[in-house]
């Protein structure tokens, strides 16, 4: 099976938490991704997932069998409000559709307070990368489907998902798909 994720994806979940280890991401590679990415992950929805659908931290996650030594979901916004995310493996965001807004913060008190060190909206063709034990709440507007690939599993700290509640927000994540996949994002500069 080919590869399915942007080279520098990998890169990114090999980062270290020294501040001086910051991967060598060429800009071809960083630009452009977006529409090949979901017209792959189209295909992929159409594979059997390889673990149930569940629900956690205000996203349906939804297993994609990616030939990659990592775990790969679609996800896809099920909050409208800022929901904490215990980050327990290297973890990579990109953002296909919508917009994603991310807030990190120091301390756990400041999490509970609302009060971020930091915050930042991605839009489609846009990604991040975080680690554990980073203190991080996310909010997706209500078109947002996002890439989530981490190093290990995502902590299942929500619910398993009825097939056909899985089946609804497949189909509403497959409708963005195909309009990221006709629509590429940072094409050229």
């Amino acid at each position: 099976m080919d590869a399915v994720l942007p080279r520098f994806v990998t890169q990114l979940l090999a980062q270290s938490r020294d501040p001086g280890d910051v991967p060598d991401v060429a800009v071809s590679d960083a630009r452009a991704w977006t529409a090949p990415l979901a017209a792959r992950l189209l295909r992929l929805l159409n594979s059997p997932p390889a673990s149930g659908p569940f629900l956690a931290h205000g996203y349906v996650h939804i297993s994609l069998p990616v030939p990659e030594q990592c775990t790969a979901y679609l996800r896809v916004n099920d909050t409208p409000t800022m929901t904490a995310w215990p980050v327990t493996a290297p973890a990579v965001l990109l953002t296909l559709a919508g917009v994603t807004h991310l807030e990190v913060y120091r301390r756990a008190d400041e999490l509970c307070s609302g009060q971020p060190q930091y915050a930042r909206s991605f839009g489609p063709g846009e990604f991040f990368a975080v680690h554990p034990g980073t203190l991080c709440a996310t909010q997706g507007s209500d078109e947002m489907v996002q890439l989530l690939a981490t190093a290990g599993p995502a902590a299942v700290t929500g619910s398993a998902l009825a097939a056909v509640t899985c089946a609804a927000f497949t189909q509403r994540a497959r409708r963005h798909l195909e309009q990221a996949a006709l629509t590429p994002v940072g094409a050229s500069w």
